[in-house]
């Protein structure tokens, strides 16, 4: 009787091991460049074709490797980092499972050139699908130059699966920033498609951080540095005011190594409770110091996913650390409230009817003022009682809404309320004025209605705001619950699909043209969307380098900020292809629907109410967003006439 089990081809079981290791370009270049790293090089240099598909190519100046190594390190689990398992819990370097390079090699097109110092002449090895086709002496200077062509190339199916160029590129990017922001004495080159990208002189961490980042003053960032018995923590963090609604800024590195830990970036979240928005995230780097037997990297082939033996305590101890460094900039109460000097003797205060006017709040509020507080220290005995901030904002939190009986409650996630916008007087001037320009556009914007059905209107018997975050319809006799804010992105999306769809969209010009400096590695990604980005109203040529000139800009997006909102557009839309896996056409369409909510200053009036509630039930999928996010939940007459029944019952 013949056995049925058989031992898997090397080829094979590379292959295998590849779908883990390198699930696309980007891994891959982070193999290589921790590669160079251990070797001890001080200049590494990362070029990079057609968002690494067709070519990823790492040169080092490190130490090189002999014939014999030249040919091993392609072989499965051969390393030179670890020679038995108790070296896993010293590990001095990034690789040490012995799995990627010969993962790379089984799916790619490989040549790599070696040479050491004391040699005279340099190893040439070239290998395809795991197959060594040649090996040679050949000329080449001292370090270690590895070129990858035609990633997956046998692999067609995962191939198919890899993002645009754009998104793979924006993975790359992000890899090798990580890369140059952990290691700021190295310096690091990066080139795409043959421009040269960035190029990071060896220089001290805080300059690393900021131009990595790409901020221009170092007042946006704060020194973050604690060293406890259990961890050392150094690194920067983010003024409140560089908080984003996008995520990309956030960094945490473990004795030199980029890891991922939703843990630890609540802990960091938790510090800037009641400075940011719930919805923003603040950019961080934090770099953690631990002893290399408490903590456990081979947790995952990427090694992103580490173990901490204290991971408790460094969480709070992050957190401590982070506040601090927040305490010494942020805001501090000055309490000159009457006769009152501490906040205990005003919140037990009773009120009198004249201090309940919503007026006299507004002018006690006004006395307390801003200063900064540099002995502030969560660590001390008396730290936890510095932490606070005097803005409107908290003290709602902390005393309640101060608005009048009948009026609405505000909430603090809507998008709706433009009181505070800086484009308030704006919007309410072209909702006002009917024959304004701007009121024309977002006429026709909102005309533009895609998958209709009947009339929405003829179903529609009344409607109500519940706070500004809700919408109560009677809706051919059903109560109709609405998310007002999932209700406009909703309309708006399938506005800006349509557009995309239809290859036409309205721009409003600029009376000035106006200059936009973007991030490197969005230049690329812009480029490659202009078309798309006309269809959807935007003016933009580029200037060169990484400038581009806006001529004009979409209806409801013209006043504000250019520069944030393309930067924050680009970024949202690389999230939203790389996260939630849609077509380029959704995810630009769902991007710009999230920041026209945000700026239409739209759904206050009794008619602005109307009109939405009838979009959004002309639509043909009103009940879901596109990921299963419900818009609206019913209550019928029957539910609530059983609901009546069951309880008369029970009584």
């Amino acid at each position: 009787m013949t056995s049925v089990i058989k031992l898997l081809p090397d080829a094979v079981a590379n292959q295998i091991a590849a779908g883990e290791v390198v699930q696309r370009p980007a891994n891959a270049v982070k193999e290589l460049l921790e590669n160079s790293l251990d070797a001890g090089a001080t200049k590494i240099t990362l070029l990079v074709k057609d968002g690494g598909s067709t070519l990823m190519q790492v040169i080092d100046n490190g130490k090189g490797m002999s014939e014999m190594d030249a040919r091993l390190c392609w072989e499965r689990h051969a390393t030179s980092k670890i020679r038995k398992a108790e070296d896993l819990f010293k590990l001095n370097t990034y690789g040490f499972r012995g799995e990627a390079m010969a993962s790379i090699a089984a799916v790619s097109q490989v040549e790599m050139k070696t040479k050491r110092a004391d040699d005279e002449v340099a190893q040439l090895i070239r290998i395809e699908g795991s197959e060594v086709l040649e090996q040679r002496v050949d000329a080449a200077p001292q370090g270690t130059n590895i070129a990858i062509k035609n990633l997956f190339y046998n692999l067609p199916a995962r191939r198919n699966f890899l993002k645009s160029i754009a998104v793979e590129t924006k993975h790359i990017v992000e890899e090798f920033l990580r890369q140059a922001m952990a290691n700021p004495t190295i310096e690091f080159v990066y080139h795409n498609n043959g421009a040269m990208v960035y190029h990071f002189k060896s220089q001290p961490l805080k300059d690393r951080v900021l131009e990595a980042m790409g901020k221009k003053s170092n007042t946006e960032i704060l020194e973050v540095k604690e060293n406890t018995d259990i961890v050392e923590i150094t690194g920067f963090v983010g003024a409140p005011g560089t908080a984003k609604r996008t995520r990309g800024e956030q960094f945490f590195f473990m004795n030199g190594r980029f890891i991922r830990s939703n843990y630890f970036h609540h802990a960091v979240s938790a510090a800037y409770e009641g400075l940011i928005q719930s919805d923003e995230y603040p950019l961080y780097a934090l770099y953690l110091n631990v002893d290399p037997a408490k903590v456990d990297v081979n947790v995952h082939p990427t090694k992103t996913e580490v173990k901490f033996e204290d991971e408790k305590h460094i969480y709070n101890l992050v957190k401590a650390a982070v506040r601090k460094a927040l305490g010494n900039f942020v805001v501090q109460p000055s309490i000159s409230l009457g006769d009152f000097t501490h906040m205990g003797d005003f919140l037990n205060q009773p009120m009198s009817p004249q201090q309940s006017n919503t007026n006299q709040w507004q002018t006690d509020r006004s006395a307390f003022t801003e200063k900064r507080n540099p002995n502030y220290n969560p660590f001390g005995e008396q730290g936890g009682g510095g932490y606070q901030r005097s803005s409107n904002q908290d003290w709602q939190k902390v005393l309640g809404s101060v608005e009048q009986t009948g009026m609405h409650t505000m909430h603090r996630d809507s998008a709706f309320n433009t009181d505070s916008h800086p484009n308030n007087e704006l919007n309410n001037s072209a909702l006002n004025n009917p024959n304004s320009d701007q009121s024309n556009q977002i006429s026709a914007l909102n005309n533009t209605n895609s998958d209709t059905n009947t009339d929405p209107n003829s179903l529609i018997q009344g409607l109500f705001p519940l706070s500004d975050a809700y919408l109560v319809v009677n809706r051919g006799g059903v109560l109709t619950l609405i998310d007002k804010k999932l209700a406009q992105q909703h309309v708006f999306y399938h506005d800006y699909l349509k557009q995309l769809q239809a290859h036409a969209g309205q721009s409003q010009h600029l009376l000035f043209p106006r200059t936009v400096e973007l991030p490197p590695a969005q230049i690329p990604v812009v480029l490659e969307l202009l078309q798309e980005l006309q269809w959807l109203g935007f003016d933009i040529s580029h200037f060169g380098g990484n400038t581009l000139i806006v001529n004009g800009l979409p209806a409801l997006l013209t006043q504000g900020d250019e520069q944030k909102l393309i930067e924050n557009l680009i970024e949202d839309y690389q999230n939203t292809q790389g996260d939630l896996k849609l077509g380029k056409y959704e995810s630009m369409a769902l991007s710009m629907a999230r920041h026209a909510v945000i700026r239409s200053g739209m759904g206050k009036t009794n008619e602005e109410l109307q009109q939405l509630a009838a979009r959004l039930f002309a639509l043909n999928n009103p009940s879901h967003t596109f990921d299963g996010k419900p818009i609206f939940i019913e209550i019928s007459a029957a539910f609530i006439y059983d609901t009546f029944q069951n309880k008369k019952q029970r009584t």
